[in-house]
């Protein structure tokens, strides 16, 4: 449901200097304009068929992720006493973040659960995919987005597993 872009970036190892120098670039277009003794066509195709680092006597150029400063809500850490807050993967685990922010969360934190994963996704994910919400929260996620309990998937499931009657 949600996209994650792999953005990376270039890392040059330069050899000649003794200690830990290093350059990172953007593109590897952006290395080869800088130092035109190295072609761009030549160390793309190297890079790009093998997946392993070039390396000569001077040099080791490699491609790395781009490591994102890590986006989260603005949520309370107390809505999720029972995880390790600080490696919770928000992208990933949206389903069961969700259902605890409609289940235990005020108003503010539904507010800041749609800000971050988007109105549309958060819809989609009740019509679709959360499975369990409690009845009390069925009734106000309808209020909320002014629809029929009909249209949300915990709501069917519970239908189709009638319980005891007693």
């Amino acid at each position: 449901m949600l996209k994650h872009i792999n953005k990376r970036v270039v890392v040059v190892h330069w050899k000649r200097f003794a200690g830990t120098d290093i350059d990172v670039f953007s593109s590897l277009k952006g290395f080869c304009d800088s130092y035109p003794i190295y072609n761009y066509h030549t160390l793309t195709n190297y890079l790009s068929k093998k997946k392993v680092p070039f390396e000569n006597d001077e040099i080791k150029i490699e491609r790395q992720p781009l490591i994102h400063k890590v986006r989260r809500p603005d949520l309370p850490r107390v809505l999720f006493w029972d995880f390790d807050f600080d490696k919770i993967d928000w992208g990933r685990s949206y389903r069961t973040i969700m259902e605890r922010v409609f289940d235990k969360g005020a108003s503010k934190d539904w507010d800041e659960m749609i800000r971050f994963y988007g109105r549309e996704n958060v819809i989609s994910a009740l019509r679709n995919e959360i499975t369990y919400l409690s009845d009390m929260t069925m009734d106000a996620v309808c209020k909320y987005f002014q629809f029929g309990k009909e249209e949300l998937k915990c709501y069917t499931k519970k239908q189709l597993k009638k319980g005891h009657w007693i």
